[in-house]
């Protein structure tokens, strides 16, 4: 079983690369925004899932370990394969998809090619159990990224905007900004 790669890339596709090491090719399909991230010649690490099955087999690659078992904990889910799961890996950053499963957010998955409403909350339903609060938040943390703007992130929420939205609006009020009140205001200013 193939695990982990260390070479050159010396071919490169809409949705996988060929990895040279030890004067043998591999063809790896990765997420599209790793993929952008590798130019050709170019030396790169990367851990892989060698998926096996009765008629075929293939190799998927991540930057980091973290990736790699959370794409493993996708293929887990009845109906996941490999394909859909790398979009899901497209669709956010493992500790964003991490944190709307957490808070029952499906809206996340729901913009990946294969996966309409009712697949989404069952993927979210069934990683929920899989995935636990402290893999999504450091400890003395009350919501991931968030950090001291969690007042903030609470009224956000309750005016409509999702958790990846209000986090990505958070992320860019000052930690000098103390008062709840403007740093919604702050925050609706970079939503618009």
């Amino acid at each position: 079983m193939i695990a982990y790669l260390r070479g050159t890339i010396q071919m490169k596709r809409d949705q996988w690369v060929i990895l040279e090491t030890g004067g043998v090719g591999y063809q790896v399909s990765l997420p599209e925004r790793v993929l952008s991230t590798m130019p050709l010649g170019s030396q790169r690490e990367i851990y892989v899932h060698h998926h096996i099955t009765e008629n075929s087999q293939g190799l998927y690659g991540f930057v980091t370990v973290d990736e790699m078992e959370f794409f493993q904990l996708l293929l887990t889910i009845s109906g996941i394969g490999p394909k859909v799961g790398l979009g899901v890996m497209n669709a956010a950053s493992v500790s964003e998809i991490k944190a709307a499963v957490v808070e029952g957010n499906s809206d996340i998955l729901t913009a990946v090619s294969g996966i309409g409403a009712k697949t989404a909350q069952r993927i979210v339903l069934e990683l929920k159990s899989k995935i636990k609060m402290s893999d999504v938040r450091d400890i003395g943390t009350s919501s991931l990224d968030v950090g001291n703007h969690f007042d903030a992130f609470q009224a956000l929420m309750q005016l409509g905007y999702n958790a990846v939205e209000a986090r990505a609006a958070l992320k860019m009020v000052p930690i000098t900004v103390t008062d709840p009140q403007e740093k919604v205001k702050l925050a609706l200013k970079n939503l618009r």
